[in-house]
């Protein structure tokens, strides 16, 4: 940060303006030195990327001119995710984590209003749930509030839409994956102070009690299960039962699940640019050796 920093104040706006214009520069070598050295001026450059990309006719110099604006809005979401995983020895802000996530592909989003829509959710559900509520009783209130009132559910039409991962999208259309539903079931019940944990079964994902053997299946909108319950749905695929894959997991290992699926959605999608955005958020979260 301190390097860029230094970099900002060594360029006026009038070099800015002339780095922007080499930026057209039909040798891809320069052109990308280029790239590399906006970026690394960052926000102060901003403004006039964003004013020449709004006056451009150019293709060539429109997709290079978005695409530095899209990577120095990521190393701001980068810059933070590296905050967010090593400013404590308490375990990483799974909420800070999700929105980090979405902002990677949606780096205008406005996180408060989503975090407002998520206190509202709870604070209904807080009129409710009387103090000393038993678990059990709280999820039962919570699944109807969630999944029957609000309609809450998985998304089966369109399951690999990296939108599904995407908590404010998840709360804007109501449909997502069992991952991204069952954070979002975790931030909520949290707020309860209803204890539940996340759940990394392969291939699904759900939220359990934290002392008990209760299960809830958030994709099929909030369904309890037991033990035998879930043994069964993994054979019905073909995975051999292990109760370790009943055990909770961290807010850094559902971050990693999160990413690794945004990671090979992309792939396929062959959207590179994103693809590698993510692969370097995972890198933060599961450092290489």
């Amino acid at each position: 940060m301190k390097n860029q920093s230094l970099a900002c104040a060594e360029f006026s706006e009038s070099q800015i303006h002339a780095l922007i214009h080499l930026l057209s520069d039909p040798d891809h070598h320069i052109a990308q030195t280029i790239h590399d050295q906006l970026v690394s001026i960052g926000h102060p450059a901003l403004p006039l990327l964003g004013l020449a990309e709004r006056n451009q006719e150019n293709p060539i110099l429109l997709d290079r001119l978005s695409s530095v604006i899209a990577d120095i809005r990521f190393t701001d979401v980068e810059h933070a995710f590296q905050a967010l995983t090593t400013s404590s020895t308490e375990e990483v802000n799974l909420e800070a984590g999700a929105f980090l996530i979405a902002r990677t592909a949606y780096p205008d989003l406005e996180v408060q209003s989503y975090q407002r829509q998520i206190e509202d959710i709870a604070n209904i559900l807080k009129q409710r749930c009387e103090p000393g509520l038993a678990p059990r009783q709280a999820i039962q209130t919570i699944n109807q509030h969630m999944f029957v009132e609000l309609g809450f559910k998985g998304n089966i039409q369109d399951y690999y839409n990296p939108n599904n991962s995407f908590l404010h999208q998840v709360l804007d259309h109501r449909i997502g994956i069992p991952i991204s539903l069952s954070v979002l079931y975790l931030l909520i019940a949290q707020r309860l102070n209803v204890p539940v944990v996340g759940v990394g079964m392969p291939g699904h994902f759900m939220v359990r009690l934290k002392a008990e053997p209760v299960f809830i299946d958030c994709f099929n909108q909030g369904v309890v299960l037991s033990e035998k319950d879930c043994a069964k749905f993994l054979d019905k695929y073909g995975v051999d039962f292990d109760s370790h894959y009943l055990d909770p997991v961290s807010n850094n290992q559902i971050l990693a699940r999160m990413i690794r699926n945004l990671v090979a959605i992309y792939q396929k999608r062959d959207e590179s640019n994103l693809a590698e955005q993510f692969t370097r958020l995972l890198n933060i979260v599961e450092p290489r050796e």
